[in-house]
């Protein structure tokens, strides 16, 4: 799955970020049997919400004298279970079915079970997405979501991680639909007489059961080819051109990722298939990546969100995560966490190692905002209540900072050769990390013990607290370094191999050192007084640092220093010198000069802090740069200055920029500099159409902050079914922020906790929680008695939690 900055996982980290360890705890589950094949042969009706039909279980006992199989089956209807033409006693206790063999079976047996079944509108797995008075324009669609444990709510399966089956998906459809699995297409055979269509699919190659995947629309084909493999796009008919533009780079990426791992593409096929109101940016099926229909997008859109990083992510989980499985939850890192940081690797083959480090560095602060002493917890960890719980930057953006940190460490050529030997050795199999270590420690001879405890299987990271003093006499720079983070359990004192740069004289040098202890001094050779010292040069390492340098220093770094990131950090340091002449100077000259985008946008945000009329030329020279995120800042700075020529390019960029994040930015600093016309602004900008509806969003925040009831009144109908999803949140959110006092909002939000949509429904549930009012407590446990989405579920149980721990405060 795709949580790598998508708005689907912001949500999911908000729901799942606060783990603690007073959760139960989970191992790898034991089999009974082994799962060779499922043949699934169903009929999908979309009118009724219906799933029925048999599947077929092919397995061999793994206990001696096996007389009874314990399968998992949710609340799925189960009519008669056979073995060969033998009916077979069975039972449903909770979410298994027990099936009652005819006689003790061995560990050299095959059985070829068949269970009859239906389902009718299950509480996950599978899902019926139908159009209505409010969207008529929806396409009708089901599909699944398998993972992390969800398939066998639809269909009866062993539903761990740890074990494989090679799998057979025969589905009839309404003939008006496509019907789209895993591997390889047998037939699609027409039924005039039933106006359907039978698809059979066949993935020949053994994969987890969450990764079976199912989609049925009217869906249109987008084809491409990568060697001998197959790359088909599933889109909505109206999608097809755009598709070309989110999918184009699909075979450079797999010739990219077959080299890195040293692995051939392992499915039939490879693509994508469309559907709406999934709840991830993606998932990583195997040879059929499910995708939400919202990353089709027009060439506009494209500017600043291309969907090669969700693409490049779901086509890395085809080698870690499907050829590779972890055996179970706890180490879904090596899922997500190779997944992330293969993205990485391939936005820095194509975008350039600057962007790519900035990615990391930007993992590396989300995980300091996160791993805090309160919610601190190792990279494999088996304490949870849901597997979803795992499901944060703590394997996702974690996982990527240390398999970079490893790069590192061993260097290009013996990382990649434990790459290639980790996916050799452990094809088509489940692992655990120790799998990862052992390879590596076999292709490099590296005993890596230690950088396993400290960053996986514990927790939290070093604080340093740097000095450094050049010594005249001896002709040294000294750095004393300390190590101050607390210690306890999870966090000891690091071992961290990283780079110190001294430049002297205009020139850099490396200094590779191993910091072990809890106060180290280290001296490097400077026959005169060094003009920067970086410590952590590319800022690899997960840390925090505290490392006072003069202004002379920040300002050296930010001109010459040789990384992207070194040059951001600079910047960071240079903002509370923005009053200096100096400062002001050198970051005009990064507006204009600097190769690397992300470094002319901080230093325009910088820059834009410093209010003096004399940068304005730089500020409105800076809209002509060719990166939509640089004149982003440019208008968003220009905000600032009430000038003539400032306000003429904000207009030009409202009225005229291509990207709709850039005119959503200039629309925000119009208001703030012609505040005469706002409601002229903003009347404007809701009648723009933008991807995701950011031009509106926009404007409806700056409704809300204008706070008067013409403006609430127009807020509250962007709350109406009908309307379109982000808008509605983003109302809502606003309400509940400016107006949770009114009783009005209060009953809308009553209301809207019965929306059909359960993204509405989880955003007023939310609401209601900030709110804090008991008389929710009723209407909320009204809810629960018929809510089926298990995310809710859970979160209407903590909101009447909450609600009731907030009144008894009172």
């Amino acid at each position: 799955m795709s949580l790598w900055k998508k708005y689907f996982l912001v949500l999911l980290f908000i729901c799942f970020a606060s783990i603690t360890y007073g959760q139960p705890e989970h191992f790898t589950r034991d089999r009974s049997y082994d799962v060779l094949h499922y043949k699934l042969n169903i009929t999908i009706d979309e009118k009724l919400k219906t799933c029925s039909g048999e599947t077929s279980i092919r397995l061999v006992p793994l206990r001696p004298s096996t007389e009874r199989l314990e399968i998992d089956a949710g609340e799925i209807l189960i009519s008669a279970v056979r073995l060969g033409a033998s009916q077979l006693r069975f039972e449903q206790t909770g979410d298994s079915l027990i099936v009652f063999l005819n006689k003790f079976y061995e560990c050299d047996d095959t059985l070829m079970l068949t269970i009859s079944h239906s389902v009718s509108s299950p509480k996950k797995g599978l899902y019926f997405v139908s159009p209505d008075s409010g969207y008529p324009n929806k396409h009708e669609q089901v599909w699944s979501q398998g993972a992390p444990e969800d398939n066998h709510y639809w269909f009866p399966c062993y539903d761990s991680p740890n074990d494989r089956a090679t799998s057979e998906m025969i589905v009839t459809v309404n003939e008006k639909f496509k019907a789209v699995s895993n591997g390889k297409l047998i037939e699609a055979k027409n039924n005039p007489s039933m106006h359907t269509t039978t698809y059979h699919w066949l993935e020949a190659k053994p994969h987890s059961s969450y990764l079976i995947s199912l989609a049925v629309c009217d869906y249109a084909e987008v084809k491409d080819l990568y060697g001998n493999v197959p790359i088909i796009n599933y889109v909505y008919p109206e999608q097809k051109q755009n598709a070309v533009r989110s999918f184009q780079n699909v075979p450079k990426m797999i010739k990219y990722f077959e080299q890195e791992t040293g692995f051939i593409y392992p499915w039939e096929k490879f693509g994508h298939v469309v559907v709406d109101e999934f709840m991830f940016g993606g998932m990583e099926n195997t040879s059929i990546v499910t995708v939400t229909d919202k990353t089709i997008h027009d060439s506009r859109a494209h500017i600043d969100f291309p969907s090669d990083g969700l693409v490049a992510h779901e086509l890395a989980h085809q080698w870690y995560g499907d050829l590779i499985t972890c055996k179970d939850w706890s180490h879904v890192w090596l899922n997500e966490g190779f997944a992330t940081y293969f993205e990485n690797l391939y936005r820095e083959y194509s975008l350039g190692k600057d962007d790519a480090e900035k990615s990391l560095m930007e993992a590396q602060t989300g995980l300091r905002n996160l791993d805090d002493a309160d919610r601190r917890r190792p990279m494999v960890c088996n304490k949870y209540n849901n597997p979803l719980d795992l499901f944060d930057s703590r394997i996702y953006g974690k996982g990527a900072v240390v398999l970079n940190m490893l790069r590192d460490f061993l260097g290009d050529e013996l990382f990649f050769k434990s790459i290639k030997l980790y996916t050799e050795r452990n094809a088509f199999r489940s692992v655990e990390t120790n799998d990862f270590k052992n390879a590596i420690e076999e292709a490099t001879g590296h005993n890596l013990y230690w950088f396993f405890d400290q960053w996986i299987y514990k927790a939290g990271y070093p604080e340093f607290e740097v000095t450094s003093k050049w010594d005249k006499d001896s002709r040294k720079v000294i750095l004393n370094i300390k190590q101050i983070q607390k210690l306890d359990s999870l966090t000891g004192i690091f071992r961290v191999p990283l780079d110190i740069e001294v430049w002297v004289h205009g020139t850099p040098i490396i200094y590779c050192v191993m910091i072990e202890k809890k106060e180290e001094i280290f001296s490097f050779d400077a026959y005169q007084e060094p003009q920067l010292v970086i410590f952590d040069r590319g800022s690899k390492i997960l840390k925090k640092i505290q490392f006072e340098k003069p202004l002379e220093q920040w300002i050296f770094q930010l001109k010459n220093a040789k990384a992207g990131v070194d040059r951001l950090l600079a910047i960071d340091e240079l903002r509370w010198y923005v009053s200096n002449e100096l400062v002001v100077n050198v970051l005009a000259e990064a507006v204009v000069n600097d190769g690397f985008w992300a470094v002319r946008e901080d230093a325009l945000w910088t820059l834009g802090d410093a209010k003096l009329p004399s940068v304005i030329d730089t500020l409105i020279t800076a809209y002509g740069d060719i990166d939509s995120r640089v004149r982003r800042a440019s208008v968003g700075v220009l905000g600032k200055y009430r000038d003539e020529k400032a306000l003429n390019t904000l207009r030009y960029a409202f009225t005229n920029d291509l990207s709709y994040v850039v005119v959503a930015t200039a629309l925000r600093s119009l208001i703030k500099v012609d505040t005469p016309q706002t409601a002229k602004y903003l009347s404007d900008a809701m009648t723009r159409d933008s991807h995701s509806e950011i031009i509106r969003q926009t404007a409806l925040r700056l409704l809300g902050e204008r706070g008067d009831d013409s403006s609430l009144n127009i807020i509250f109908s962007q709350t109406q079914y009908g309307v379109e999803q982000n808008l509605r949140i983003t109302a809502l959110d606003i309400i509940i922020e400016r107006w949770k006092e009114r009783e009005d909002v209060f009953i809308l939000l009553l209301n809207l906790i019965n929306d059909p949509n359960r993204e509405i429904r989880y955003a007023a549930i939310r609401g209601l929680i900030k709110i804090g009012d008991e008389r929710a407590i009723e209407p909320l446990k009204k809810r629960l008695s018929i809510e089926n989405n298990i995310r809710l579920i859970d979160q209407i149980e903590d909101a009447i939690i909450n609600i009731q721990k907030a009144n008894i405060k009172k």
